[in-house]
């Protein structure tokens, strides 16, 4: 079974307003028992469900094009005289580069490399600074 042209308008909606349930409803007299009744529809679960899947990859996307921008900024910021700006961009690149996913296969079977909690990163940031 197909969405019906009113499933349809409706998360075209949802998703330009922002994912304001309670307005889109509202605005298309749609009460709460037939909203969790169309939830409960495989089509329609399916056809949210790619949409939240197409949102997410078009995040990932303009994440990726700004990522190098974003890391500029945060190495110019390692040189600021105020310490506390500069130990916070200097975690913040440690962070960015461990929560980054494999990409290749080769990736995957590098060792994991230890945690490392926030004193004792900011510590051996100021060694490295020193030298």
């Amino acid at each position: 079974m197909s969405l019906t042209k009113k499933q349809s308008i409706v998360l075209d909606e949802l998703f330009e307003s922002g994912g304001d349930e309670t307005a889109v409803l509202k605005r298309h007299d749609i009460s709460r028992k037939l909203w969790a009744k169309w939830l409960a529809d495989k089509d329609f679960a399916n056809e949210i469900a790619g949409r939240m899947d197409s949102s997410k990859r078009q995040s990932g996307i303009i994440i990726s094009k700004y990522a190098p921008f974003a890391a500029a900024k945060l190495i110019e910021l390692c040189g600021s005289e105020n310490q506390e700006t500069a130990r916070k961009a200097a975690l913040d690149i440690i962070n960015l580069h461990r929560n980054q996913t494999p990409n290749t296969a080769d990736d995957a079977e590098t060792p994991k490399l230890p945690s490392l909690d926030p004193a004792t990163a900011s510590k051996l940031l100021a060694a490295l600074a020193e030298k």
